[in-house]
């Protein structure tokens, strides 16, 4: 034990700060400019009326719209002015109140009916008390939320053969890779299973904003941008892909927790949500809003622009349309990823799933070490659940929990930094809840300052934030978010004892029974 303590305290703080950034390169001469590209969205002549809703219409409550805890209030309200939500795929009540800023107990107390907290029904009815909006026509939905998520609904796409059926375009003849050269198609992959974004979509902004899937590039800037984004930092086709991913992510997942009500176009002008949007079409709204100043924008969004470009491609996007999220989800169980008996540290609570991306669904974790930074440890990440494994990856590790051979379906733990020598499995093999994975490192394509375990959950593609609604849950031990990232606690379900997240070594300590 004396042991023990000498090695946990010859640890610094930068050991156990655990924290993942984004690879950062140097300064070029100069940015190249591209002017928007001549495909789709200039040929876009159709004028569009797109239907927002700002806040002056919108009354305000005199409390946030948050959760009320206080003893609810069973009486029910029932409002003279009232507008009807039709639910999307995972609303609850305490996000819809966040969309349409209405007070979280009046809202309850309208849906009496309804669970307080759980997922609801796909297309039920929801009292929106205090709000008309009978007079304004629903928003344009451009795709349905499992058409953004790399889920069920693309179990059966064939991404290369999608692609390499436009031999002639621009796509199917590129190889791009950061360290390997690969095809095209791999890329989109890669970036689509990564940040678990359909490759449909991608495909499908890639036509809209270059031609690049049917067509060939007309210029070294569009080959250079296949996406537009005209950044240095995101030049070539992954960082593009990258970029999008984040980008569609940070919508979508700030949609569906009500995170979100407005965004910002390139002109600086605000884009008020309309509060009836679902969280795909909200993703795509969040890509093109770094890109265009409001006419073009505008365009993008309409049923004449990115919409028309994926019916083109795929048909109708909702003829896809499933459910990712069932109301009465539950998470199965899952253990801490270490051994019995090893004592680690809680250094990082919810915090980005993967790179900058949304949402905050990963916890870190990192080992006693003897001396601080990247250094070895001899400790192993342990599986929490049995399962198979689906992906293996430089740093990387990912297995369902179940029978599921795929990620796309059920649930699935990711698993980052781990030393790829120390690997003991092999993608389709199965692994049970105990077997050792790998080691601890700082290994992988994020950047770290300390070796530690990054570990995420998704399920049906969908990455599920750490701190609920759904929490994440290992050992008995239940996620509290902050409002900040990396912070929160573990909190006991038993005893109620908590572990605050600290890059620090005071009272942080977590082991698994033996």
């Amino acid at each position: 034990m004396q042991l023990q303590t000498i090695l946990v305290r010859t640890s610094l703080l930068t050991a156990m700060a655990a924290a993942c950034t984004a690879d950062i390169t140097s300064d070029p001469p100069d940015a190249p400019t591209l002017v928007p590209p001549a495909v789709n969205i200039s040929q876009q002549k159709t004028e569009v009326v797109i239907n927002t809703i700002v806040p002056s219409q919108m009354p305000t409550q005199s409390h946030d719209a948050q959760d009320i805890t206080s003893t609810p209030n069973q009486i029910p309200y029932s409002p003279q002015i009232l507008s009807i939500h039709y639910t999307h795929n995972g609303d609850t009540l305490p996000t819809l109140s966040r969309r349409y800023k209405v007070d979280a107990e009046l809202m309850r107390r309208a849906n009496l009916n309804l669970p307080e907290y759980d997922f609801l029904e796909k297309g039920a009815s929801i009292t929106i008390p205090d709000i008309d909006l009978s007079d304004k026509p629903p928003p344009f939905l451009i795709i349905p939320d499992s058409e953004l998520v790399y889920g069920p609904g693309q179990r059966d796409l064939d991404l290369r053969t999608t692609v390499e059926a436009h031999e002639q375009g621009g796509l199917a003849k590129t190889m791009a890779g950061q360290d390997n050269l690969m095809p095209g198609w791999e890329v989109v992959y890669d970036v689509a299973m990564t940040f678990s974004v359909n490759p449909r979509l991608l495909l499908s902004l890639l036509e809209y904003q270059t031609g690049l899937l049917t067509g060939g590039t007309n210029s070294n800037a569009m080959a250079e941008y296949p996406l537009n984004v005209q950044d240095w930092k995101y030049a070539k086709l992954t960082n593009q892909l990258v970029w999008a991913a984040e980008n569609l992510n940070a919508g979508y997942y700030g949609w569906r927790h009500g995170h979100i009500s407005e965004l910002s176009l390139a002109d600086g002008e605000t884009f008020w949500l309309d509060p009836r949007l679902n969280a795909g079409t909200v993703a795509v709204y969040s890509f093109f809003s770094h890109l265009y100043s409001t006419a073009l924008f505008e365009t993008a969004i309409s049923p004449n622009g990115l919409a028309s470009t994926y019916e083109n491609l795929f048909g109708n996007p909702f003829n896809y349309d499933i459910m990712i999220i069932e109301p009465g989800l539950r998470q199965p169980e899952i253990h801490l990823p270490f051994e019995p008996g090893v004592i680690w540290y809680f250094t990082g609570g919810p915090h980005n799933s993967w790179r900058d991306s949304a949402p905050w669904a990963a916890l870190d974790f990192a080992p006693p070490l003897a001396s601080p930074g990247c250094s070895e440890s001899t400790d192993w990440v342990v599986a929490p659940s049995s399962g198979v494994i689906t992906r293996i990856g430089p740093g990387l590790l990912a297995h369902t929990i179940g029978d599921s051979d795929t990620e796309t379906t059920g649930w699935t733990l990711v698993y980052a930094h781990l030393r790829t020598d120390t690997f003991l499995r092999q993608v389709g093999q199965r692994v049970k809840a105990g077997e050792r994975l790998g080691q601890p490192s700082c290994d992988g394509g994020l950047e770290s300052t300390g070796t530690h375990l990054h570990i995420a959950r998704k399920f049906n593609g969908e990455w599920m934030p750490a701190g609920g609604p759904l929490k994440f849950v290992l050992g008995g031990w239940e996620t509290v978010g902050e409002h900040r990232a990396y912070h929160g606690k573990l909190v006991e379900q038993h005893s109620g004892n908590s572990i605050t997240a600290c890059a620090c070594e005071k009272n942080n300590q977590i082991s698994r029974p033996r």
